[in-house]
């Protein structure tokens, strides 16, 4: 049963992912949901290191003003780009031909948000180094959002805004599920043998980082920074509407999807299924992460996307039969929000 579980949720994250990519290691894994021998991060000289790092660059007041650049941050297993084929599809591109300043991150696609989150804010030092500008947007997809925060919780004066889209920021059950008795060893290798990845890989971290157990940790150990500005958005799929849970203030640029439903893709039948629950009393979900657990900061609502859907995967690919839902214009509509915002 938890072989098949694992199964689903890796080749439905697997569908963000491609072949071909390189992976480093050895790096810190998260505990086990169970208390089991997975080494702690939190605990390491890195995280020191990091901290002590970030505070030694802690200086931005001399960079220039809003609008800020936009990084886009990508989710698991995630990468900027392979060859022609764009995590964000095509929204780099978009977001240019609008006259913004985007900058597209890559970090390890299997990892914990402590080491993929300290890649992050290397990545956004070079950004500041190389613009001039004074903080930068975070822009983020799925785990993407953790890393973000990360970012924000250890470089503060760097980071205007966090806006995360199907954030797992506490966790999702189907990670809960593919991890069951706290994964380990025996996890990292059925993991690796599905992804076809070579040694070295953290996968047992990535997984447990996306567990109920491994968010709460992680947030407790992260919390908000003062000056940020978190903002965050959900996916709803598999036909439902947007009501109940995605009742929020939105604005324009979201609301003008409500009427719109999406049918989720063959990817997540099964995952999102199995988060949707009870029919008659359901959990609105993305086919991976539940509308709850995508709630962080400021709410912005839902749109009519799967997790796919989102950032415009496959390829560009339709959302689906009867959904009008332009990914690429809700990116665009975004960032000119952002600015507006003053971020």
């Amino acid at each position: 049963m938890r072989r098949s579980l694992v199964a689903l949720f890796s080749s439905a994250l697997a569908a963000c992912g491609g072949s071909g990519l390189r992976f480093d290691g050895p790096h810190p894994t998260l505990s086990a949901p169970d208390g089991g021998s997975a080494a702690e991060p939190a605990a390491d000289a890195g995280e020191g290191d990091a901290r002590e790092d970030a505070g030694a660059t802690d200086a931005t007041d001399a960079g220039s003003g809003p609008p800020y650049p936009i990084v886009l941050c990508h989710g698991f297993s995630g990468w900027s780009s392979i060859g022609p084929y764009e995590y964000f599809y095509g929204v780099p591109e978009a977001l240019r031909a609008d006259g913004h300043d985007v900058h597209v991150a890559e970090v390890d696609p299997f990892n914990d948000s402590i080491t993929r989150g300290r890649e992050l804010l290397a990545y956004v030092q070079r950004v500041l180094a190389e613009t001039g500008a004074a903080k930068v947007d975070l822009v983020a997809h799925s785990q993407g959002g953790l890393d973000a925060r990360y970012v924000a919780s250890e470089l503060p004066s760097a980071v205007a805004a966090v806006v995360t889209i199907s954030a797992p920021h506490r966790g999702t059950p189907i990670a809960d599920l593919a991890v069951g008795a706290g994964g380990g060893p025996a996890l990292q290798a059925e993991l690796a043998t599905i992804f076809g990845a070579g040694g070295g890989v953290d996968l047992s971290a990535a997984m447990l980082q996306l567990t109920s157990a491994g968010a709460a940790r992680f947030n407790s150990e992260f919390p908000d920074a003062p000056g940020v500005a978190y903002y965050s958005i959900a996916g709803r799929s598999n036909l439902a509407p947007d009501d109940g849970v995605c009742e929020t203030a939105e604005p324009p640029f979201v609301a003008k999807w409500d009427a719109d439903r999406d049918p989720i893709g063959a990817e997540f039948a099964v995952t999102g299924a199995i988060l949707t629950g009870n029919p008659f009393s359901p959990t609105y979900n993305d086919g991976l992460v539940p509308v709850s657990s995508a709630k962080w900061g400021e709410f912005l609502g839902c749109l009519p996307a799967d997790h796919l859907d989102e950032i415009g995967q496959p390829a560009g690919a339709s959302p689906g039969f009867g959904n009008p839902f332009d990914y690429k214009q809700f990116y665009r509509d975004l960032a000119n929000w952002l600015v507006a915002q003053g971020d």
